[in-house]
């Protein structure tokens, strides 16, 4: 402690004594600050996790159990526990939100011609980042998210869900005005996602916009309905093209950002113990759907529907006909595809949407439209498969096979939409559990083991961290007083009961 601080009065003394030593001090080779791109990059990499390690727990072993499209054996009861669900607040909040409230506010006193419009481009992936965090804990830090640096707020407040959707809407329908204003992107190929195109960024923010508004049918069908009305006249996606995705390197990296955290998980731990749960591989033979053969294979590597076999999320044992992610596509045992993409939100999640917004508001084409848009997602949902590579296609005619082997039944709309909304939304975890949580499709059962642990109830959401309780008190147990409980059964304020 001396040490320091006779350091700090030596510089001090310095920078009194010689106006010009203060120059002699700066470090030519290193920028004061880093250029807006730079951030950027770092900031989109860590949206899709920081490493295998934190990603296998809070969406393989968590999310996409929860949903039942996986069932790990070493972890059935797992899920219905309160242990390690902080791994996604704890490494969002270190990385992405600390480093995108630097570079807001580094754009908005910026006076470079392009700082409207990346900063735009900014705030829409502030609201990615914190959508994902708000559906995984419901009330978190938002507004003072980010800040201990840039103002000193090292122990911010948790605002209420409510208010951050409020906020995440608004601020996506103002970047929509910027980036529809003709202005352009300093960005470039330092954009993962849409190497700094306006047009796809606008897409996406009203893409992102119809889905937080169709959060809200539960608790607040008006607000839900008006929001969708402004997402869809402003221009969703049109196409697989304009889908929101990172492309990762084709290393064999450490597990950090640069590679695909979701095919190293399955890397990890496919070959023995993640298997396709029977309710995932049920609903898609029970159809005759060719998805079973791209997203799924034996542990042998066949992929073959006739040899491919569930596993039930009650049953502890390991078979090997037992279907685990497909090691073509994902990852696995001796082929690790390090470079495989991974979706933030696709055309098809936005079709469907756009069938159920038909279906409960006559918008988009009105309820004429809604099978329109319902096959629209089940063609683009098959289609975009293809972008993983490795054989991962399905044809027109397998696709057309499919659609009038299982034709569209108007009088259960809602539940085939969100049925395919399920299967569509494989691999991203939170927005299938999120999803499954706001329109109550697939109906899933949970394990027995909730019988004891949850009363019988699957997980609604995660736990605060440990770490947060203890920096954070006072903030986290208001939060918790405010949101009505900290537990997995607590539910958010969009995931009413119907």
């Amino acid at each position: 402690m001396k040490k320091i601080f006779i350091l700090v009065v030596i510089l001090c003394t310095f920078s009194f004594c010689d106006d010009g030593f203060e120059e002699l001090n700066v470090n030519p080779t290193k920028p004061v600050q880093l250029d807006p791109s730079t951030k950027l990059t770092y900031i989109q990499l860590y949206t899709g996790g920081s490493s295998y390690v934190a990603y296998l727990f809070w969406n393989v072993i968590h999310f996409m159990q929860n949903v039942q499209h996986l069932n790990n054996t070493s972890y059935v009861s797992f899920l219905y526990k309160e242990g390690n669900t902080h791994w996604l607040f704890e490494e969002q909040f270190k990385t992405t939100v600390k480093n995108i409230a630097d570079l807001e506010a580094q754009l908005e006193t910026s006076t470079a011609p392009t700082a409207t419009v990346d900063l735009a481009i900014a705030r829409v992936q502030k609201v990615l980042i914190f959508s994902r965090i708000t559906d995984a804990y419901g009330d978190i830090p938002y507004s003072e998210a980010g800040k201990g640096f840039l103002e000193g707020i090292r122990f911010p407040k948790y605002d209420t869900q409510s208010s951050i959707y409020s906020n995440m809407l608004e601020t996506l329908e103002a970047s929509v005005v910027v980036l529809n204003s003709g202005g352009t992107s300093s960005y470039g190929t330092a954009d993962l996602m849409f190497a700094g195109d306006t047009g796809k960024w606008k897409k996406f923010a009203n893409s992102l916009m119809l889905r937080l508004a169709m959060r809200m049918v539960k608790v607040d069908d008006a607000s839900a309905k008006a929001w969708a009305t402004k997402a869809i006249s402003g221009g969703v996606m049109t196409s697989n093209a304009d889908i929101a995705f990172l492309q990762y390197e084709n290393s064999a990296n450490d597990g950090g950002p640069n590679v695909n955290p979701l095919t190293k998980c399955f890397t990890s731990r496919a070959s023995t113990q993640v298997k396709i749960s029977k309710t995932f591989m049920d609903f898609m033979k029970d159809r005759d759907d060719p998805r079973v053969s791209v997203l799924a294979s034996t542990v042998s590597g066949d992929t073959d529907p006739a040899l491919q076999f569930g596993q039930d999320i009650n049953i502890a044992t390991r078979g090997t006909a037992n279907s685990k992610p497909n090691i073509n596509i994902f990852g696995g045992s001796g082929n690790v595809v390090y470079d495989a993409p991974f979706f933030f939100q696709t055309y098809a999640e936005v079709e469907f949407m756009l069938a159920e917004a038909g279906e409960r508001w006559s918008l988009a084409g009105g309820a004429t439209n809604v099978e329109t848009h319902y096959n629209a997602g089940v063609t683009a949902a098959m289609q975009y498969l293809s972008m993983y590579g490795n054989g991962a296609n399905i044809t027109t005619t397998q696709i057309d096979d499919y659609l009038n082997t299982n034709p569209f039944v108007p009088a259960e709309a809602l539940k085939m939409i969100n049925e395919q909304y399920w299967v569509a939304t494989f691999g991203n975890g939170l927005e299938t559990f999120s999803n499954w949580r706001r329109s109550g499709y697939p109906e899933l059962v949970p394990a027995s083991v909730a019988a004891t642990l949850t009363g019988g109830e699957i997980p609604r959401r995660l736990p605060y961290p440990a770490s947060e309780k203890l920096n954070n008190p006072a903030n986290v147990e208001a939060a918790i007083v405010q949101q009505g409980g900290d537990l997995l059964t607590t539910r958010m304020w969009w995931d009413k009961i119907n």
